[in-house]
């Protein structure tokens, strides 16, 4: 729990502050991800953080959020005051009941878990028949993963515990009972790769791709070519 104090998540926050920020096309694209594939119903989104997703949604959903976080949680409040939010980790999913949901959201958590494939088993407890999961956590076959080395956004984060190729989440995924609906990856976005130019000009010669997709909301770079793995996946009817 300490490698998630308010320190931590107050560092996260500043990062991810301001419309037209990274971060807010990112949580623009979960959002019309989620939207493409089921229209209205209850969600839950698994490591909410502040709210951003789940602002985005609360006025065709009713939005539910989980994260580790207290401060984070009390962030959220403050941005969807109707949603439903719980302090807690993954192992907090066994709290709500079977078949409850029609959406479950984890954007960039299952890789700090050391058993995602249990957290994606619950995720799949907590689904209903023909609801769908959405995730997306680092692409550890990223073919510029090697040109950042340890800087790359994959491990760059210690708590990065479970970064695991394409073919391995797809793997936990189906043990855990899902079809895989749509897999992709988001692009490469992550720069500098090259230490001779500036990232200014980097920025446009490598995520042309990526910012075509997030504004399009249409997913449709191939695994694997981007610094993420973006997974929707489907529990079928019993």
């Amino acid at each position: 729990m300490a490698a998630y104090d308010e320190s931590y998540v107050h560092f996260q926050r500043l990062t991810a502050s301001g419309r037209f920020s990274v971060a807010w096309w990112s949580a623009r694209f979960y959002a019309r991800l989620v939207k493409r594939y089921v229209k209205k119903g209850r969600l839950l989104e698994l490591g909410c953080a502040f709210g951003q997703i789940l602002a985005l949604l609360a006025n065709e959903f009713e939005v539910h959020g989980l994260d580790i976080s207290e401060y984070a949680i009390g962030v959220a409040k403050q941005n969807v005051p109707d949603a439903r939010l719980n302090v807690g980790d993954a192992s907090a999913l066994s709290g709500y009941p079977a078949c409850s949901f029609d959406v479950v959201l984890a954007k960039h958590v299952l890789e700090h878990l050391t058993d995602p494939g249990g957290a994606l088993r619950e995720c799949a407890r907590v689904l209903r028949p023909g609801g769908v999961l959405v995730y997306g956590t680092p692409n550890a076959d990223s073919p510029l993963r090697r040109w950042k080395g340890q800087k790359w956004i994959g491990v760059i984060d210690p708590t990065h515990v479970s970064v695991l190729p394409p073919q391995e989440w797809l793997r936990l995924t189906a043990m855990a009972g899902l079809r895989v609906a749509k897999a992709f990856c988001d692009g490469f976005w992550d720069v500098p790769y090259l230490p001779v130019l500036p990232a200014a000009l980097q920025l446009p010669l490598f995520a042309g791709p990526a910012a075509l997709q997030v504004l399009s909301g249409v997913p449709f770079i191939p695994i694997p070519f981007g610094e993420s793995l973006i997974v929707i996946a489907r529990k079928e009817p019993a």
